[in-house]
């Protein structure tokens, strides 16, 4: 009864009123209710702000460290297994190629900064290695100098990366009776060292410079092992990058080992202490760090858990230091070769205080300017009730040219709030229907390239119709992978999948690098367009075989074989367009130069080829002087009646068999004319010089088996060097 009567009193007061104190003072009375509790509540909240923003700003931090951390630690293992990949497959014997791997060694020095010393220990006795070192003469301009190791002596490398002075002789070293080669051969996997510290003996000042070394067992194609591989990087660098992290203002932060021992920090302190008496170095643990932010966020860790190996996950803590709160956290940093690290950030509370006491003050202030405006406000909306509905035709325009995000009224009750409502709904459906349209359309471009729909000379794929089509001259691409079917046999329907669209993910984006569209996917087959010239055709073939050496590398790290494609290139008329029915169609390419691209990338099976192009891409190249490119054969495919030249592309070949044809490359050429002309005696004299340099050279083969045969058993009349093929 009471609340009826208090809103049967008010009803008849504001009957009383103006309209607009009966519209402003509820407003009035609202606003001031809203500034109190925000003043209120902007300095109970202060605390819980600065809890939530340094526990933001510390996951910030923390995760950027450990970015950086597993990415730098990746580097010195990555560089072994480079280095054990190399030595693997031949590339260079260590047995009696010691300057050119250490020559290796020294390039990646250059490319590699965190690398601070590449090595490999044979099981022999056996060493090799290669050191960057900081330049403490004054007497040269160069930052840094690299150093070459064997067995037996130590040498200064020239700006080439070749021993250019011996600078100290060895004496009894016996690389496979060191701990470090011991314990990375009793892992049996790539490890890291122990943490240690390198001393120049040599420096007045005796520079110090902390090291841990990624190591890893090295076993030949026989499964045996061969020796050790070691990439030493600098935790210097680390250090430099905690001191780059901007922390609030005076933040820190340390990384740690389980033991204490200090990794790095972003302080000037050093972590190792050098004993002025024997020059005896030590690594510094964080309890007798003179730091003291580092100091006592150690002593209360371990008074929190006791042991620091109680750490398991990322823990957000506070701990007072001279009577002022420093919010802390710890988060383990661990990886499955045995770096086993804590990182630490420590951001005091008064960093933020200050900030927080002027943004209180700003807040306060704002909200009273706020206050005083809605007033003001108020008094000219009560004097323009119209002005609402103008608001909405003023939405309802910016809605028409496609501006989704309007301010409406929507907290109205009245007829005007209903309608804000109402535009807002439909402005939301309008969204989401464009939104979906959009993705419609992206997917559908995923199934007809935009690219096809340009040589249609179509906007859209809406402008489409069956029977559509365009004459064009073209390069066609066929790309087979060699022995699909036994390298499918060994998987599962999904590896089978995987492995698929794992290889066209790597060489899709190189046919469109290479102006190419892709026509379609027939299992693990490409068949692809290149409408611009045919060098993009040749240029982008290259790059999709140089593309496949990087993938084999990465199978190759994974434990599967590398795999082999071959590519046929050939230019000629296309008819592209679109077939099927009324309910299906798809767009294809209908023309005989498609039918010989398929014959030629076959061809490269025969001939052990990578890329064999047709003589008419031959004469489209622009400047085949530019490529690598040699005659293989004048041929007549199944089903053609006339011939074909048939050129090898070996730019893309692996560098070992590049240098290989290379060589070879006048001898077989010579051959190749001699055999023409009907010399077949001394074709074979030139194709067996060919074999005595590259004896897996089966193009070679072929020509010595067929001039073995012409020499005995004689060759018709009509005879012009065409050879017919029967198979496809």
């Amino acid at each position: 009864m009471q609340i009826k009567s208090l809103i049967s009193y008010f009803s008849k007061l504001s009957g009383r009123l103006p309209l607009r104190v009966v519209l402003i003072v509820p407003f009035i009375i609202q606003l001031l209710t809203v500034v109190g509790l925000i003043w209120y509540l902007s300095f109970s909240n202060g605390q819980k702000a600065i809890t939530e923003l340094t526990g933001e700003l510390r996951n910030e931090i923390t995760t950027r460290i450990e970015q950086h951390l597993l990415s730098y630690l990746k580097t010195p293992h990555l560089i072994n297994q480079i280095n054990a990949d190399t030595l693997r497959l031949g590339a260079l014997d260590y047995l009696s190629n010691e300057k050119e791997i250490q020559h290796l060694f020294w390039q990646q020095l250059q490319m590699f900064d965190s690398a601070s010393y590449i090595s490999f220990a044979s099981e022999q006795g056996q060493y090799i290695g290669a050191e960057r070192r900081e330049n403490k003469t004054s007497n040269s301009n160069k930052k840094e100098q690299f150093y070459l190791y064997t067995v037996t002596a130590e040498y200064l490398a020239n700006s080439e990366g070749y021993p250019e002075k011996l600078t100290s002789p060895i004496e009894n070293y016996k690389p496979y009776q060191r701990p470090w080669y011991i314990n990375t051969v009793k892992a049996n996997k790539p490890i890291w060292s122990e943490i240690y510290a390198l001393l120049d003996a040599n420096n007045f000042d005796l520079a110090v410079t902390q090291t841990v070394s990624a190591n890893q067992p090295f076993y030949g194609n026989d499964g045996k092992l061969k020796g050790v591989l070691g990439t030493d990087i600098f935790l210097s660098q680390i250090s430099d990058f905690l001191r780059e992290l901007r922390i609030g203002k005076t933040g820190k932060t340390f990384i740690m080992e389980r033991s204490g021992m200090i990794v790095a920090s972003s302080t000037e302190e050093k972590p190792y202490l050098i004993n002025p008496k024997n020059k005896e170095v030590q690594r510094l643990d964080a309890q007798h760090s003179k730091i003291p932010e580092i100091n006592h966020s150690f002593e209360y860790l371990i008074k929190h858990f006791k042991y620091l190996n109680n750490i398991k996950v990322s823990k957000h803590l506070e701990f007072e230091l001279d009577g002022q709160r420093q919010y802390l956290q710890v988060k383990p940093l661990q990886d499955e070769r045995g770096i086993d690290w804590l990182i630490v950030v420590i951001i005091p509370e008064a960093d933020f205080m200050e900030h927080i006491n002027a943004n209180t003050r700003t807040t306060i202030f704002l909200c009273f300017a706020a206050l005083l405006i809605a007033i003001l406000i108020s008094l000219l909306i009560s004097k323009w009730p119209v002005m609402p509905v103008l608001r909405l035709n003023s939405a309802a325009q910016k809605l028409m040219a496609g501006k989704w995000k309007q301010d409406l009224p929507t907290e109205r009750s009245d007829e005007i709030g209903n309608l804000a409502r109402s535009f807002k709904s439909m402005a939301t459906q309008l969204q989401e229907v464009f939104e979906d349209l959009e993705k419609v359309n992206k997917a559908y471009e995923r199934f007809v390239p935009r690219e096809f729909l340009k040589l249609l000379d179509k906007q859209s794929v809406l402008e489409i119709n069956l029977g559509d089509q365009v004459e064009k001259e073209m390069t066609v691409l066929f790309l087979d992978v060699r022995g699909f079917t036994s390298i499918s046999e060994k998987m599962t329907p999904q590896d089978n999948f995987e492995f698929i669209n794992s290889y066209l993910g790597q060489m899709e984006p190189v046919i469109y690098e290479y102006h190419g569209v892709i026509d379609k996917y027939i299992g693990d087959a490409i068949m692809a367009l290149f409408p611009t010239n045919a060098d993009d055709a040749v240029a982008g073939s290259v790059a999709m075989l140089k593309k496949l050496y990087q993938y084999n590398i990465t199978l190759q790290s994974k434990g599967q074989d590398a795999i082999k494609i071959g590519i046929g290139l050939h230019t000629g008329k296309l008819m592209l367009g679109t077939i099927g029915g009324l309910t299906r169609m798809e767009g294809t390419v209908i023309s005989d130069a498609v039918n010989l691209a398929s014959r030629i990338e076959g061809m490269t099976k025969q001939y052990g080829a990578s890329l064999l192009i047709s003589e008419v891409t031959y004469s489209n190249l622009t400047n085949a002087s530019q490529y690598l490119i040699r005659d293989i054969d004048k041929v007549k495919v199944k089903g053609k009646s006339k011939p074909v030249t048939v050129y090898e592309v070996f730019d893309g070949d692996l560098p070992e068999i590049l240098e290989l044809k290379k060589k070879t490359l006048a001898n077989f050429e010579q051959g190749i004319a001699l055999y023409r002309c009907k010399e077949f005696s001394k074709a074979l004299d030139c194709f067996n010089k060919v074999l005595q340099i590259y004896a897996d050279d089966k193009a070679t083969q072929i020509y010595v088996d067929r001039c073995k045969y012409y020499h005995e058993n004689g060759v018709p009349d009509d005879w012009t060097g065409v050879e017919v093929l029967s198979t496809k």
